[in-house]
C-alpha cells in the first residue's frame, strides 16, 4: 500500500546547552560488513566508464577558460563513446510552463513568529515527504522550493522563493506548473553560470511528473531551470520509466562548489513499482551542458532501497569525484538498515557499498538525510536518521574509510517517535555541520547548531512558532553570509500541510518601509538604541530606486553580517539588526548605493 502511515508532528525550540559527551551516547564503530542476506546476493555489477577520465578534465579546463571550440570538440568526442541507450536528450516543451500569477510576498514580525514564505496548501507528503527543499546560493541568497497542492486548473505546481537579507523577507523567483500533470517530490540546485557576469545564478528544479494521477504512478523525471530573477525559463523531461513503474524521490547533485562556469548537474532517483512496495533500480542522470543533454545509467542492488539522499563526494580532482547515496534498505519487514551506495560522478553502472548500520532484527533505521562537506578532498560527512523512533547521526571523518553509528542527535528525552531528520554542512569553517529533527508526539522542531562531528553543538528546542506538518519533512541549511560564519536556517510546512515558514539563528529581523512618501536625499541615521543589546534599529532614506547594500563589519574590517543586498524601491526604511551571535565591542554599518555611501559606528554591550 503506497500511503505508509507517518505519525509525525513537527517540533520547536528553546535555547539549551548540550554536553559534548552526549553526542557519543550509544555510538559505535560501524562494522562496514554486509548482513548474511547481502553476502549471498553479492556486490553490484561493475562496469567501465564510457570514456577516459582525462576527457572530463580536459572539458572542465575548456569550459572554465571559455574556449567554446575546444569545449564542443571534447563534448563530441565524449558523446561518440556513449552508447545510444545511455543518451537522454532533454525533451523540451512538454507542456510544463512558467508561473504567470506571482504570489504576494509575506513578512510577519520576526520577533513573534517565523517568517511566512508561502501562503497556501502544500502537496500531501506521505510517503513522498520531500515536498520542500532549501539551498544556500553562491550569490549569498537563500532559496526555498515548494510543491503546491493540486487545485482546479493546475494539477502540478512548484514555486521557488529567494531571500537576499538573511531570511527576513522572501520574494517569488519563478516556478513551473502544469494543467494536466501531477508533480511528486522536489529537489533544488542553485548554481552560478558565470560568477564574473552580473546576475548569472541559475536554478534547477528536479521533480517527478505523472500524467496518470496525484499518486505518482508512471512518473517520469523532469526538470525546470531559470535565473534567480525568473528569466530564461525552460523545462524538459529527462526520462520515462518502463511500463507499470515510477521514478520516485528525486535527489539532485552538482559540482558547482568548485567551478565558476563549468558546473555539471545531476539527479538520482529510484525506479519502483507503482504501488511503491518494491524498488527495482537506481536511475542516475548527469548533464555537462546545463540540461540540454543527459548521460544516464541504471544500477540495482537487488534490495528494496528507499528514500535515496544523494550528495557529491569530491575527490582529489574532478576525475575521481563520486556520488554518495544514503538509502533505507529494507532487509525484512522488521529490519531496516542504512547503506551508503557510492557510484562515480561520471555516470557508469559501477558502484560499491558502505554497510554502515547493523541494527539487526526488530530495528528500523528510517529516512536518512545525507550531507557531505564540499571540500576537496572530502574529509567528513554524516547522515541523520531515526532508529526505532529516536534521532541519531552517523558520521565519517576520513572520507568514508570508516563510519560511526548512533551518535545522539536529539536523544530519547525530547519525545519519541521522531519521524523526520535533516542535516547540512558548509565547505569551510571549524563548525561546518548542523542538524534538525522533529517528533511525532509533540509539535516541536529542534536544531543542533554551531557543530562539528562528535559535538554537533548547542541544542535549540521548540523553535517553530506554528504547528507543523505531519507528512512533509522540514529542511535546513548552513547559512554563510561571510566565509567565517556558519548559521543554521530552516524551513517547514505548517499543519495541513499548509503554508511554508522559515527562520534562522542570528537573523536580521526585517527591513520595513516607513510610510509611502519619497525622501529628497539619501541618508543613513545613527542606530537606536546605541549602545544596544542585542537588537538595534537602523534607518535609511532612498530618494530613488536601485541596488542597495547594507553591511556590518568589525573593527578589523571583517564583514560579519549582510543586512541588505538587492534592488530597492525609493522610500524610507528601518532595518532591525540582531547581534545576539556577536561579541561585545565596536562595530560599523555601511550603506552602499550607486550614488551614495555612508558609514556609522555602533556599540554592542552584553
Amino acid at each position: 500500500m503506497k500511503h505508509f502511515k507517518l505519525l509525525a508532528v513537527l517540533t520547536a525550540f528553546m535555547f539549551t546547552g548540550v554536553l559534548s559527551a552526549q553526542d557519543n551516547i550509544g555510538s559505535t564503530p560501524s562494522t562496514n560488513t554486509p548482513t548474511a542476506i547481502e553476502q549471498q546476493r553479492g556486490q553490484y555489477h561493475e562496469s567501465d566508464a564510457f570514456y577516459p577520465a582525462s576527457l572530463e578534465d580536459q572539458l572542465k579546463a575548456a569550459q572554465e577558460s571559455g574556449n567554446s571550440f575546444e569545449t564542443n570538440r571534447i563534448m563530441q568526442e565524449m558523446n561518440s563513446k556513449i552508447p545510444a541507450q545511455n543518451k537522454f536528450p532533454s525533451q523540451f516543451n512538454n507542456g510544463d510552463s512558467p508561473v504567470t500569477d506571482v504570489p504576494a510576498p509575506f513578512n510577519p514580525d520576526w520577533y513573534t513568529s517565523d517568517v511566512t514564505v508561502h501562503s497556501g496548501d502544500i502537496k500531501f507528503g506521505d510517503p513522498y515527504f520531500r515536498q520542500i527543499d532549501m539551498k544556500m546560493g553562491e550569490d549569498g541568497n537563500m532559496y526555498i522550493a515548494l510543491n503546491r497542492a493540486p487545485v482546479s486548473g493546475t494539477n502540478g505546481r512548484i514555486d521557488v522563493y529567494r531571500s537576499s537579507n538573511g531570511g527576513a523577507s522572501w520574494v517569488f523567483c519563478q516556478g513551473v506548473q502544469s494543467a494536466t500533470a501531477y508533480f511528486g517530490t522536489v529537489s533544488l540546485l542553485v548554481e552560478s553560470r558565470n560568477n564574473s557576469v552580473g546576475d548569472s545564478t541559475r536554478l534547477f528544479v528536479f521533480y517527478t511528473r505523472s500524467t496518470v494521477g496525484s499518486n505518482n504512478n508512471d512518473a517520469a523525471i523532469n526538470f525546470a531551470s531559470f535565473t534567480r530573477t525568473g528569466g530564461g525559463f525552460y523545462s524538459a523531461s529527462i526520462a520515462t520509466p518502463p511500463a507499470g513503474q515510477e521514478y520516485s524521490f528525486a535527489s539532485a547533485v552538482s559540482d558547482g562548489a568548485f567551478y565558476t562556469s563549468a558546473t555539471w548537474v545531476g539527479v538520482m532517483c529510484t525506479e519502483s513499482d507503482n504501488a511503491l512496495t518494491t524498488t527495482n533500480a537506481f536511475r542516475y542522470y548527469r548533464s555537462v551542458d546545463w540540461g540540454a543533454n543527459w548521460t544516464g545509467v541504471t544500477f540495482s542492488s537487488g534490495f528494496n532501497d528507499f528514500y535515496p539522499s544523494a550528495e557529491l563526494r569530491p575527490g582529489s580532482s574532478s576525475s575521481n569525484d563520486s556520488v554518495w547515496i544514503a538509502v533505507e534498505r529494507r532487509l525484512s519487514a522488521t529490519q531496516y538498515e542504512i547503506r551508503i551506495v557510492r557510484t562515480p560522478w561520471t555516470p557508469t553502472a559501477s558502484s560499491n557499498t558502505y554497510f554502515v548500520t547493523s541494527g539487526g532484527a526488530n530495528v528500523k533505521y528510517e529516512k536518512p538525510a545525507l550531507t557531505v562537506k564540499q571540500n576537496r578532498s572530502t574529509d567528513s560527512a554524516m547522515f541523520t536518521v531515526t532508529k526505532n523512533g529516536i534521532s541519531y547521526y552517523c558520521p565519517t571523518v576520513n572520507g568514508g574509510g570508516s563510519w560511526d553509528t548512533d551518535f545522539s542527535l536529539g536523544g530519547a528525552s525530547n519525545g519519541n517517535n521522531k519521524a523526520f531528520t535533516w542535516c547540512s554542512s558548509n565547505p569551510s569553517g571549524s563548525e561546518p555541520f548542523n542538524g534538525i529533527w522533529i517528533s511525532s508526539d509533540g509539535d516541536s522542531l529542534n536544531l543542533r547548531i554551531g557543530g562539528r562531528i562528535g559535538n554537533l553543538g548547542t541544542t535549540v528546542y521548540k523553535r517553530n512558532s506554528n504547528s507543523a506538518s505531519t507528512s512533509v519533512s522540514p529542511t535546513c541549511i548552513v547559512y554563510s553570509p561571510v566565509s567565517t560564519t556558519s548559521l543554521c536556517a530552516f524551513s517547514y510546512a505548517g499543519l495541513g500541510p499548509v503554508n511554508v515558514y522559515a527562520n534562522q539563528e542570528a537573523l536580521i529581523t526585517g527591513i520595513n518601509q516607513n510610510g509611502t512618501s519619497i525622501p529628497e536625499n539619501f541618508s543613513l541615521s545613527q542606530n537606536y538604541p546605541n549602545p544596544f543589546n542585542p537588537v538595534t534599529n537602523i534607518k535609511f532614506n532612498l530618494p530613488e530606486s536601485g541596488y542597495v547594500k547594507l553591511v556590518v563589519f568589525d573593527v578589523m574590517g571583517r564583514e560579519v553580517a549582510t543586512m541588505l543586498n538587492e534592488n530597492m524601491n525609493a522610500g524610507s526604511y528601518t532595518a532591525d539588526f540582531d547581534a545576539s551571535q556577536l561579541s561585545s565591542g565596536i562595530y560599523f554599518y555601511k550603506l552602499i548605493t550607486a550614488d551614495f555611501t555612508d558609514t556609522k559606528k555602533m556599540m554592542l554591550v552584553k
